[in-house]
């Protein structure tokens, strides 16, 4: 079981170097106005990890075994592990979000 510190903890750090982050985030409109701020904040290999993580973790939830993901995604096994345990342990954010995507 993922301890409630490690899984929230980041936020305090997070709240004190930018308490406005997640706002910017929410304020957002569209998918263009998404990209464009993304692409600012994050690099080219952040916007890769992100997008693999995502795909990652709705092949999971699916049951594709760890090893298919491994040769479809080329990511380690421990990778590809970290994503599955935040997907079972974690705040919930993928189980949300993969559910709000299936309806």
């Amino acid at each position: 079981m993922i301890p409630e510190e490690e899984k929230n903890g980041i936020w305090k750090e997070i709240d004190k170097v930018s308490p406005d982050l997640l706002q910017t985030i929410l304020s957002l409109k569209n998918e263009e106005e998404a990209k464009a701020y993304l692409r600012d904040l994050l690099s080219e290999r952040d916007l890769r990890e992100l997008a693999m993580r995502w795909e990652v973790a709705k092949k999971l939830d699916a049951g594709v075994s760890m090893s298919e993901i491994q040769d479809e995604y080329k990511q380690s096994y421990t990778t590809i592990t970290k994503i599955n345990r935040w997907l079972k342990e974690g705040c919930g954010g993928y189980k949300m979000m993969i559910e709000r995507f299936k309806k």
